[in-house]
C-alpha cells in the first residue's frame, strides 16, 4: 500500500514550519534553525550532489564513472558529517581516489585558464564544482569536520579537471582560445 512520508502534509502543518529543524551533526539530533550554519552546511552539499547527479546522468563514458565516483565520495561525506562514523569518510577517501586515478587518465591537453563551458555536461559539471566550493566554504566556518575540506577540495579539482576534458572557452592573459575535444561532434556546442 502506497502512503506520503510526510503525511503532515494532508493536515496543513508540518514540523519545520516555523524555522527550525532537527539535524543530525556528528552523531547529535539538534533542533536548529533553518538559518543555522550546519543546515547551511548540509545544504549547500545536497546541492553539490544534487548538480553532481545531473552531470553524470548527461555524460557518457568514463567521464559518467567518474561523475558517480565523485556523487558517493560526497554522499559518504555527508554520512560522516552526520553520524560521526569513520567508516563513511573512508568510504568517500576510497572514491575519492578512484576518482582521481581515472580523471588522470582522462587529463585534457587544453591551455590552462579560466574556462568557460561550451557544452551541457561541461556546464552541469561547472555547476556541481561551484556548489562543491561553497559546501568547502561553509565547513570552514565550523569548528568540527575540518578534516572533510580536504576531500571536498579534491573534488571540486577533479570536477575542474573534467570541465577541461569538454568543449571549452579558455580565458587568460593573451586572449580567448577555444578547446574542442576530437571525439565531439560540432553541432552539440553552444556557438558564440
Amino acid at each position: 500500500m502506497a502512503k506520503l512520508a510526510k503525511p503532515c502534509i494532508l493536515a496543513g502543518s508540518c514540523p519545520g514550519d516555523l524555522g527550525e529543524t532537527e539535524v543530525l551533526w556528528f552523531g547529535e539530533v539538534k533542533c536548529v534553525s533553518k538559518a543555522s550554519a550546519v543546515v547551511k552546511l548540509f545544504g549547500a552539499l545536497e546541492a553539490a550532489i544534487v548538480h553532481v547527479n545531473l552531470a553524470a546522468v548527461k555524460a557518457e563514458g568514463r567521464t559518467r564513472r567518474i561523475l558517480w565516483l565523485v556523487l558517493w565520495a560526497l554522499q559518504y561525506t555527508g554520512f560522516y558529517l552526520s553520524t560521526g562514523d569513520g567508516a563513511y569518510l573512508e568510504k568517500a577517501l576510497g572514491s575519492l581516489r578512484r576518482a582521481v586515478k581515472l580523471s588522470y587518465a582522462l587529463a585534457s591537453d587544453a591551455p590552462l585558464g579560466w574556462v568557460v563551458c561550451l557544452d551541457e555536461v561541461c556546464a552541469y559539471i561547472n555547476a556541481a564544482r561551484a556548489w562543491v566550493r561553497w559546501t568547502e566554504r561553509r565547513l570552514a566556518q565550523l569548528d568540527r569536520g575540518r578534516e572533510v575540506i580536504m576531500v571536498l577540495n579534491h573534488v571540486g579539482n577533479v570536477l575542474f579537471e573534467l570541465m577541461r576534458t569538454r568543449s571549452h572557452m579558455v580565458l587568460t592573459r593573451g586572449g580567448v582560445a577555444k578547446y574542442i575535444p576530437t571525439s565531439v561532434q560540432p553541432d552539440r556546442l553552444l556557438n558564440f
